[in-house]
């Protein structure tokens, strides 16, 4: 026997009445202990908003390989060669290896190696005149022998054979000869490809450009090469920024990665992240040769510039997406604020665009959304704040900036995350009201952190997959404080500008690389669609890395809960329509620290959009169970559909499997087509899985 739940006859009451619905009442639920579920969907019954698609941005810093081994096409590591300005945590995770350690000794820069170990210090580094940001090489030939620095990288050799790439010099000793190569991997004397340049006797850095072309088969994949510049003589020669790229780069970027992003149909790339608080644009704007290399405090890293504003409209050119930035209210100043904002829309005769417009960029770049910092309440994050520090601060910037913004532009304030909103959020409503638009949010949550430490793997996992539920319900308190003051009621809304499902590997729990993760990320899409009229924006973590698109050994590859994503973007339509699911569910105590308890969560979750385009209906089933496949009737109301529906599955044999560089397609969605003219379909959704069912119009 069905208990009813969140008054469904109330709430149908209300459709007949007003003949829309409010955003938490587009898919209800009703409680069972049938083994059979039932759908009902009323196309009668729309939502009275439109989902907007900048619910489906995502997000890029400068994090673990998202710009350098990511979104960049640059091959080499540390090119500028500089000393490697990391945490030590970085350096001996990265460079754990005895060869490092002596190359280190010597004088040369990490990762750099010396091309023939035996012949000790024929290197110095020196300070001060460099070609690129401060330090440069100094390399002592000998007669008779080869003295040089190697790199190993891996090559995309399964596209691509050749490799284009430059380098600065300066001779001490008139015009002289070098070579660029590749060779087999720890095997200096096994030249693989080989360009020789000539120095030239002028004084001054000369940039020479090189190519390197492989014989087909020279290098299998996944086979590691060494690329080396070396000298042959008794001269000397001053090297620094070493660049290297596939021949097949787009203006830089990785032609894999860029195909993956556009397929991806995000229309929002947020550039931001716990780098926005120490971030300076004026460090990566023009010439690349020119941009200096820094330390990057967030997470220990180097930051060699190869990507700033410019490059971040390139991409968003060639992705198809639209840029949300977000500025430096860390160590940053109004000031600097102002002039990154003029530097991107101000016409091309203003102080900051006639910079911009030197640069080769006349016309302003559209900027649809500007974001007010990143987590300024995570001291983790330079110049963090107090909750009234963040109020003061908000004021001070947007009042820099907003003569300057583009007509329809959003501006974002830092917000609070579901478990502290109230005490950071309550200054921003209260002092900042009338100037108060959007409020940011963030939930990025370990799933592997459950407060219950002795339950078992089956608990941990159910309670992960109920995490989207529970932050769906949460949402409610979040908007009825903005709504207590009467000039926000109504009007401000939430940006879920960071959301991310991590949890380490040997934990063996749903995570944003395997198929738990796109299990809980389409349960995620499921609310955030239905809650779109408060939350209009968000942006998944992220474009590259965790749960986006993956670079590895030289191998581009996507992970489940990028085709999860990539399913709502393509199939999801405008307007969510009424559904009633009567299902088995399931309660949660003490699961996830963030959001422990989250009663009633159904096995199945489910959500209808139509499309004003196409016409289509789609249906959204995400089933919980990682078991068992779950039967369900699905009624369709006033939606005279056509003989057959189109059906896309994505799962696998367990939620734990992943894709990788060697097995990319693991995970993907399949498609097929079912029998539905009858108006009541039977159907049986497999465990761990999403279905996505097409409904067309007859």
């Amino acid at each position: 026997m069905a208990s009813a739940r969140r008054y469904p006859g109330l709430l149908f009451l209300f459709i007949v009445v007003t003949g829309t619905l409010n955003a938490q009442n587009v898919s209800t639920y009703l409680r069972t202990d049938s083994p059979t579920a039932r759908i009902e969907i009323d196309a009668s019954r729309p939502a009275s908003f439109r989902v907007p698609r900048t619910i489906y941005g995502t997000f890029l810093e400068n994090i673990g390989h998202s710009i350098f081994g990511g979104v960049s096409a640059e091959l080499l590591d540390n090119p500028s060669l500089e000393n490697y300005d990391a945490s030590l945590e970085t350096i001996e995770r990265r460079f754990p290896g005895k060869q490092f350690q002596y190359s280190s000794r010597i004088g040369l820069p990490l990762p750099w190696l010396p091309l023939w170990v035996k012949q000790g210090r024929r290197y110095e580094p020196r300070w001060g005149g460099a070609a690129n940001s401060s330090r440069y090489l100094y390399l002592m030939g000998m007669a008779g022998q080869e003295v040089g620095i190697r790199q190993s990288v891996y090559l995309p050799v399964e596209r691509e054979l050749d490799y284009d790439g430059v380098l600065f010099v300066r001779s001490h000793e008139g015009q002289q000869e070098l070579a660029v190569s590749f060779r087999r991997h720890d095997e200096p004397g096994t030249i693989l490809a080989l360009d020789k340049l000539q120095a030239p006797a002028a004084p001054g850095w000369h940039k020479l450009h090189f190519h390197l072309s492989l014989a087909k088969g020279a290098v299998a994949p996944f086979e590691r090469v060494d690329f080396a510049v070396s000298i042959s003589g008794n001269y000397r020669l001053s090297i620094d920024e070493i660049m290297l790229y596939p021949a097949d780069a787009i203006d830089g970027f990785d032609p894999d990665v860029v195909r993956a992003a556009k397929a991806l149909e995000s229309p929002l790339l947020r550039y931001g992240g716990n780098f926005t608080s120490a971030y300076h644009w004026e460090e990566g704007i023009g010439p690349v040769d020119k941009r200096r290399t820094m330390l990057y405090q967030a997470w220990g890293i180097p930051d060699y510039n190869l990507f700033g504003t410019d490059e971040l409209m390139k991409l968003c050119r060639l992705i198809g997406a639209q840029p949300q930035i977000a500025l430096n209210l860390g160590s940053g100043t109004a000031e600097e604020a102002r002039k990154w904002v003029q530097y991107c829309v101000a016409p091309a005769d203003s102080p900051e665009g006639r910079i911009r417009a030197q640069k080769g960029h006349p016309a302003p770049y559209d900027v649809p959304v500007w974001e007010m910092g990143n987590e300024l309440w995570n001291r983790d994050d330079n110049g963090w704040q107090t909750p009234s520090g963040n109020a003061v601060r908000y004021r001070e910037f947007y009042n820099a900036i907003r003569s300057l913004l583009q007509p329809g532009s959003k501006v974002l304030a830092t917000g609070g995350d579901i478990d502290f909103f109230r005490r950071w959020n309550a200054p921003l409503i209260q002092d900042d009201a009338s100037e108060l638009h959007y409020l940011t949010t963030h939930f990025v949550v370990g799933m592997d952190n459950v407060l219950n430490k002795a339950a078992g793997r089956n608990f941990v996992w159910s309670a992960d997959f109920a995490v989207p539920v529970g932050v769906g319900r949460a949402l409610s308190k979040v908007k009825a404080q903005i709504d207590s003051n009467p000039a926000t009621r109504g009007r401000v809304k939430l940006a879920y500008t960071e959301w991310l499902f991590n949890g380490p590997q040997e934990a063996l729990v749903p995570n944003c690389y395997n198929l738990g993760g796109a299990i809980i990320t389409a349960g995620w899409m499921n609310m955030l669609i239905e809650h779109a009229d408060f939350v209009p924006i968000s942006d998944m973590t992220g474009l590259i890395e965790f749960g986006g698109i993956q670079k590895k050994l030289g191998k581009v590859y996507v992970t489940p809960q990028y085709w999860a994503f990539w399913l709502y973007t393509h199939y999801a339509g405008d307007t969510p329509v009424s559904t009633r699911t009567t299902v088995r569910e399931y309660d949660v105590q003490g699961g996830v620290q963030r959001i422990p308890d989250i009663s009633n969560v159904p096995w199945l979750d489910v959500l209808a959009t139509t499309d004003s385009r196409t016409h289509k209906l789609s249906l959204f089933v995400v089933n919980r169970n990682w078991r068992d496949a779950l039967a369900a009737e699905i009624q369709l109301n006033d939606f005279p559909e056509a003989a057959t529906a189109d059906v896309t599955t994505l799962t696998s044999d367990s939620i734990l499997t992943e894709n990788n560089e060697f097995h990319p397609d693991r995970v993907h969605p399949v498609s097929t087509q079912i029998s539905a003219s009858s108006g009541l379909i039977d159907y049986k959704f497999p465990p761990r899985s999403l279905t996505v069912l097409i409904f067309s119009r007859r």
